[in-house]
């Protein structure tokens, strides 16, 4: 099996996988109590937390640890959103057409409950301008939620122009404005310092970047206000209580860790590779790419196409009987092969979104896995096209 699925998850470093068994087996305290293997514990999250904010370029007590990246993104939107209408602040969002769910899903309730929501359109490649947020920015406005690169088509947004614009506008109306990133995707593949980026909340999974599944960031910054929307403990300063998961956030620490150190050299490979599976799929003449045409406007290592009347389900299902791991941004409900929101909102035709796949590689993938992955699907869609010509000439 060729593993080309990065952007949906990433393998548990190995490195990653022996920092976080001890604290599974042997220092297992729970980091509340105030014994020997309890201050073991707290000692392991406080070190862990540094090593996040060495990644970010911010402060150590501005990580906050979450169950996943959904959680963080929910915690950001409505534990901020809380805090204006306690407040009797605006009541403005503003986010994008193609955020993942864990923001549409809040900025829908906000709608429900009053809120002025509004999404911003993109264009054919999928990016939001800075000058598209300028033009919704309003007396009105209080939270803004742009992501900074986009899981289906490896978009990567102008988020320091957008951050830029929202802090300028800010500075106007005299009163903040809360400004967030889903930054799911970009850890060790684009380089992150909060120090320059003038973003107020800014949300990571662990899965993405090395570490286990269920183990996520909420970067808030100093002195920036959110209220919870989970109650119980007061752990992670009230805003995320529950007991800690000891062994997940020492091994996020040590994922953040690994993957500022090697982020330029991963970042250099992946885009090497992915220059030359785009070279190999361009021999199908019925495929279009999607998202960004440049590369150097994409995800390392992102590799996101549509092809012609072919279905992405079946590509992926026939993808896998080769020994190929890739997804598609098209799902079939009932029987009815519907495109993503994030593919719809590109104005594709319906033809074209139904046959959308994304090849993701990571840090594991070799040149030689480019190689035979993309001979393999130039192949497979040669004979799906052949197949469906076949079908349509019988009809």
């Amino acid at each position: 099996m060729i593993y080309l699925d990065n952007s949906a998850t990433t393998k548990v470093r190995t490195e990653v996988l022996s920092a976080m068994l001890p604290y599974l087996n042997e220092s297992y305290g729970n980091p509340s109590s105030i014994h020997k293997q309890g201050r073991l514990a707290k000692e392991a999250i406080a070190d862990s937390r540094k090593k996040v904010s060495v990644m970010l370029g911010c402060l150590p007590e501005e990580v906050y640890f979450s169950g996943c990246g959904t959680i963080s993104n929910n915690a950001a939107i409505l534990g901020r959103a809380r805090f204006v209408e306690a407040n009797d602040l605006p009541r403005q969002l503003i986010t994008s057409a193609i955020e993942h769910p864990s923001v549409t899903g809040p900025a829908r309730y906000l709608e429900s409950q009053g809120w002025d929501v509004t999404y911003l359109p993109v264009d054919r490649q999928g990016f939001v301008t800075a000058g598209s947020v300028k033009t919704a920015l309003s007396e009105k406005t209080s939270i803004v939620s742009i992501m900074w690169a986009n899981n289906e088509i490896g978009v990567v947004e102008p988020i320091a122009e957008i951050a830029a614009a929202v802090q300028d506008f800010a500075g106007q109306l005299g009163r903040d404005i809360f400004m967030h990133t889903d930054a799911v995707q970009v850890p060790g593949k684009i380089a992150i310092d909060l120090q320059q980026l003038p973003v107020s909340a800014l949300s990571l999974s662990g899965h993405k970047f090395g570490a286990p599944k269920g183990i996520g960031v909420l970067f808030l910054r100093r002195l920036v206000n959110i209220m919870p929307i989970f109650f119980g403990g007061g752990q992670e300063m009230g805003l995320l209580p529950g007991t800690e998961a000891l062994p997940n956030i020492v091994a996020i620490g040590e994922a953040a860790r690994l993957a500022h150190l090697e982020q330029a050299e991963l970042a250099g490979r992946l885009s090497a590779y992915q220059k030359r599976l785009f070279e190999i799929l361009s021999a199908c003449e019925i495929l279009k790419v999607t998202g960004p045409e440049d590369i150097r406007k994409r995800l390392p290592g992102h590799v996101s196409v549509a092809v012609n009347n072919l279905e992405g389900e079946a590509m992926v299902l026939r993808s896998d009987l080769k020994g190929l791991a890739v997804s598609s941004g098209s799902a079939c409900h009932q029987g009815i092969i519907e495109p993503s929101a994030v593919l719809r909102a590109l104005a594709l035709p319906d033809s074209l979104a139904q046959g959308a796949l994304r090849i993701s590689l990571g840090r594991d993938n070799s040149a030689e896995d480019v190689e035979t992955a993309g001979k393999q699907l130039v192949e497979i869609f040669a004979k799906l096209q052949a197949t469906s010509a076949k079908g349509k000439a019988a009809v």
